[in-house]
């Protein structure tokens, strides 16, 4: 099915106030070999392991090499196997959780490890891919770079993106902020990536939340005039260009 509208995507990232580094990376690529479409990733280092900021940005810069020449979810998952066994490989405690979206015209799959969630919202009503949900003061129990077990702990799911759809791709920085009511409210009121990006990590500042928190938007608007299109806005603290630990 051929899709209409146009699609458009925005990022943005807030390191937590008590850490020295944003330990979250995000890459949004609308390449060619996408068709009308995109890959979209969002990374969430486990602080607790020691290479958290590390593990994000590698695992970002990995995945984002799906466009040469892979086509399917099964390529995708197995490219998050790789991409796990790459973390054990550097010697060092690296893990990171994973929210992934692939668009290929109205097609989009999505791809989650640990607790950092993907929603699609239509008419104003979110819909969630598995995320863990690990609560507060629980063991993160899913991520890449803990061993062969991520196969079975990777959550795939195939949905349907039409014009006037969002999705919204999560660090739980974020959603230790904002439910899906407040992510609901917040895009009918700036139905746009780059402004509704701005608007969500502003309201995490607000409350306060001290940990990272990244957002990505992707949207297919249905009016290709009624919005100029975005670029990925970059934080302050750009995750993708973070030092090594």
């Amino acid at each position: 099915m051929s899709a209409t509208g146009v699609l458009r995507a925005a990022g943005h990232s807030r390191r937590g106030p008590p850490h020295v580094q944003n330990e979250d990376a995000y890459a949004i690529d609308l390449h060619a070999a996408y068709g009308d479409g995109g890959l979209f990733i969002v990374c969430d280092g486990v602080s607790t392991a020691g290479a958290g900021a590390a593990a994000a940005r590698s695992a970002t810069e990995h995945l984002q090499g799906f466009k040469d020449g892979r086509q399917s979810r099964d390529d995708l998952v197995r490219l998050v196997s790789e991409v796990d066994w790459e973390l054990r490989g550097t010697g060092r405690q690296a893990a990171c959780t994973l929210a992934l979206a692939w668009v290929v015209g109205t097609r989009v799959t999505v791809l989650t490890v640990g607790d950092s969630p993907v929603f699609r919202c239509r008419r104003g009503r979110l819909k969630q891919a598995g995320a863990e949900r690990t609560g507060t003061f629980r063991r993160l129990a899913a991520y890449l770079g803990m061993g062969p077990k991520v196969a079975d702990v990777i959550v795939a799911e195939d949905w349907e993106l039409e014009p006037g759809d969002a999705l919204f791709l999560l660090s739980d920085g974020v959603i230790e902020a904002l439910d899906e009511d407040d992510l609901g409210r917040l895009w009918t009121r700036s139905p746009e990536p780059a402004a509704f990006v701005r608007a969500v990590i502003d309201e995490v500042a607000r409350v306060g939340v001290d940990d990272d928190a990244t957002i990505i938007a992707v949207a297919r608007l249905m009016d290709p005039t009624a919005r100029s299109p975005a670029a990925p806005t970059e934080a302050p603290d750009p995750p993708r260009r973070l030092r090594d630990d």
